[in-house]
């Protein structure tokens, strides 16, 4: 394009769609993460609660290591998303960011033995932090709401005891990823 050249209202107009149409596609691209975690951590919970309240083994919590996996596949498809992006919106790099820093700190609550109890309520309340930046930056309020699920189930599990935190979490995740996970990709 010649930078002599001044653009039609016409030309301007369909600039301005393609860069909408562009950012709603990458926000629907999201809901890929949302059902991958979705799943995992409603299965994981149910596999670990069921573990534990059915068998005599002792790491009920063993059964997390199905996400070892989901973070290969999780990063692979990032990896590839950010190859093939025709439009990286600056919202796209915070919630990029909001999520590789719950990343971090996941791995730090995970791994402070003496605080075994209190993980999954930990957890719930990072994730539902990050669920709702998530849904303020793309403005999706289902993810918003379901942030607001995060929060009252970390609470029930402190309510309740760490006997129901992976029932509890299993709805947690169920109300608070699949749902809006799902929305968001028919959106």
């Amino acid at each position: 394009m010649d930078p002599e050249k001044s653009l039609t209202n016409q030309e301007s107009l369909e600039i301005i769609t393609k860069m909408i149409q562009t950012a709603k596609g990458n926000v629907k691209g999201n809901s890929f993460y949302f059902l991958l975690w979705g799943w995992v951590g409603a299965l994981g919970n149910l596999g670990q609660y069921i573990i534990a309240e059915i068998t005599d083994y002792p790491h009920p919590y063993m059964i997390w290591l199905i996400a070892i996996p989901a973070w290969i596949i999780s990063f692979a498809y990032g990896y590839k998303k950010s190859k093939t992006a025709a439009v990286k919106t600056y919202g796209d790099y915070l919630v990029m960011w909001v999520w590789i820093s719950f990343l971090f700190s996941i791995i730090i609550v995970i791994f402070s033995g003496p605080f075994m109890e209190l993980i999954p309520t930990v957890i719930l309340i990072m994730a539902g932090m990050c669920l709702f930046i998530t849904g303020c930056i793309i403005k999706f309020k289902p993810l918003i709401y379901g942030a607001s699920t995060f929060w009252i189930f970390s609470a029930l599990i402190l309510m309740l005891g760490s006997n129901y935190a992976p029932l509890l979490s299993a709805i947690a995740v169920f109300c608070g990823y699949l749902i809006p996970g799902y929305m968001l990709k028919r959106s």
